[in-house]
């Protein structure tokens, strides 16, 4: 009995009738195809086979870009680095990287970052993470004797070996007309320390004429606004703080229903906001948002978002939604906004809703009751 045979026996599908055949093969069908067609046409890509010693020429020359933000996620700990360098060495086959060709033919990395870093660190590339810079190598798991080599003690034919091995290199070339690069971060990052979704948003749009990504990044270093949300190291990280800038603006211009996934929709009001699609008064919004974080801050500090002690993401985008549609301004309002912020604190609806963030709809019904409770008129 063949696979499909088996697997035909095992799970009870639909019975297809020849009705159903012929609809999907009418417009359904046809429909699917232009849709992917069109989408496989608009994409231009080429793959190359490259060795390292090539990579690192064109990480010096300035024509591989892995970006400071993206640096800084080299996280692979001295145990992967060497397993790394010993399969090199081996001649094991290596996963290929995936880069995004610009307008001026330079390559930026988008998937890879870990075993690329691992190659430029060891011979001493990396400066902007002198950390990492010019490791040595621990025992190997096939190889113990690589243990405490570094680039300037490790046999020159190895290093040349290192240098010459080839990596494929698969492009996409910079006329595509879809920008892919935040579904190639986010599909094809799947290692064993992924990027969190503020850390894919970081890397992609840190160089679009509007320059929100550096506006987020200054809030979030801000020490009151830290000392409110009191995150985690690990969340610190993870950009957890400039995820909650962004989604207080986004949500805080949200007039319509998401479409997406909420993930999904803070990256595209990101790219909107970043290519000037949603023009956005990064002055007004940033002042805006110091004075809310003012005002939580002095009069209820951490806890306004904890509590039961974890932080309650729930209020803070409830609040990001329904404050500054009710409030124009924080200044002169604080009594008002106080009473309303209790009102919703103790509202047996807004409680029953529950807290899931991975719901469209309990996430809308959420903002919504605050809305209603902060007497936002223009709600939809």
């Amino acid at each position: 009995m063949t696979g499909l045979a088996l697997y035909t026996s095992h799970h009870t599908a639909p019975h297809r009738t020849a009705l159903d055949t012929k609809h999907l093969k009418g417009s359904s069908v046809s429909d699917l195809e232009q849709a992917i067609t069109k989408k496989r046409n608009s994409l231009k890509t080429d793959r190359l086979d490259m060795s390292f010693g090539e990579l690192m020429s064109m990480f010096s020359d300035g024509d591989l870009l892995i970006t400071p933000e993206y640096q800084r996620v080299f996280r692979w700990h001295p145990f992967q680095q060497t397993r790394f360098i010993e399969s090199v060495l081996l001649g094991i086959p290596i996963p290929p990287i995936f880069v995004a060709e610009d307008q001026n033919g330079k390559w930026e990395l988008v998937d890879g970052l870990q075993r690329i870093s691992t190659v430029f660190a060891f011979f001493g590339l990396l400066e902007s993470r002198q950390d990492k810079n010019n490791f040595p190598l621990t025992e190997g798991e096939l190889i113990p004797e690589l243990s405490g080599h570094t680039q300037d003690t490790i046999p020159i034919k190895l290093k040349t070996t290192l240098k010459r091995s080839v990596c494929r290199v698969e492009i996409v070339r910079w006329d595509s007309t879809e920008d892919v690069r935040y579904e190639l971060f986010n599909r094809l990052n799947t290692g064993a320390s992924p990027l969190s979704d503020q850390e894919i948003r970081n890397c992609i749009f840190r160089a679009y004429p509007v320059d929100f990504n550096s506006v987020l990044k200054e809030i979030a270093a801000d020490d009151k606004f830290y000392n409110l949300i009191k995150p985690s190291e690990s969340k610190k990280e993870q950009m957890f703080l400039e995820e909650l800038a962004l989604r207080f603006f986004a949500f805080k211009h949200l007039t319509g229903e998401f479409r997406t996934t909420v993930p999904q929709f803070l990256t595209e009001y990101m790219r909107s906001v970043s290519i000037g699609a949603t023009p956005l008064d990064l002055e007004v919004e940033r002042s805006y948002f110091a004075s809310f974080i003012d005002f939580l801050s002095g009069r209820y500090g951490s806890q306004i978002f904890r509590p039961k002690g974890n932080f309650a993401q729930h209020i803070f985008d409830s609040l990001a939604y329904a404050v500054p549609k009710a409030f124009p301004t924080v200044e002169g309002n604080e009594i008002s906004i106080a009473d309303k912020i209790q009102q919703l604190l103790n509202d047996s609806e807004y409680q029953s809703i529950g807290t899931s963030t991975f719901s469209n709809t309990r996430i809308r019904n959420r903002m919504n009751r605050a809305s209603e409770i902060f007497g936002d008129a223009s709600r939809n």
